[in-house]
């Protein structure tokens, strides 16, 4: 007679699957912090790109768009690459996030040396929509990670 343990095989591969699938969405690896962050950083653009159209116009405005699609790409750029390489090769991340960083600055320098002071977009209304835009998604970050249990160590 199958003991229990020998009978349900199926059902222990299928929490141990779920459990492995949970600990891939929750863990330190984990890119479900790009939602809070991102509803953020959306929210405190909607609030300045009304604010810049009001006091400045439509060219403040432009500059505020801008200005958060560059924050959210590159925060969204770094998040993504540093945690496909964690979940791969831990060992490898900091090297990553170097690369990561580095080609960020890299590209945010070729966008600010390319852009135009006088133009269609207030190139002050960008800079300040990256300035808050930096801080929101730094905030909301700190906010996710403070207040949702993840381990960097596995508990086992």
């Amino acid at each position: 007679m199958p003991t229990t343990d020998d009978a349900m095989p199926p059902l222990r591969y299928a929490l141990a699957a779920r459990a492995q699938a949970e600990a891939d969405t929750s863990g330190a690896w984990s890119l479900r912090h790009l939602r809070i962050c991102g509803t953020a950083l959306a929210a405190a653009a909607v609030v300045l790109t009304v604010i810049g159209l009001v006091t400045a116009g439509w060219s403040a405005a432009l500059g505020v768009l801008i200005g958060t699609v560059i924050v959210g790409a590159f925060f969204t750029f770094s998040a993504v690459v540093i945690a496909r390489v964690g979940r791969n090769h831990p060992k490898k991340v900091m090297w990553v996030a170097l690369g990561a960083y580095s080609i960020k600055v890299i590209a945010l320098m070729i966008v600010l040396v390319l852009m135009p002071r006088e133009g269609a977009v207030d190139v002050r209304w960008m800079a300040g929509s990256i300035g808050l835009g930096v801080a929101v998604w730094l905030g909301a970050h700190m906010r996710y990670v403070l207040t949702n249990k993840i381990f960097y160590v596995d508990p086992n």
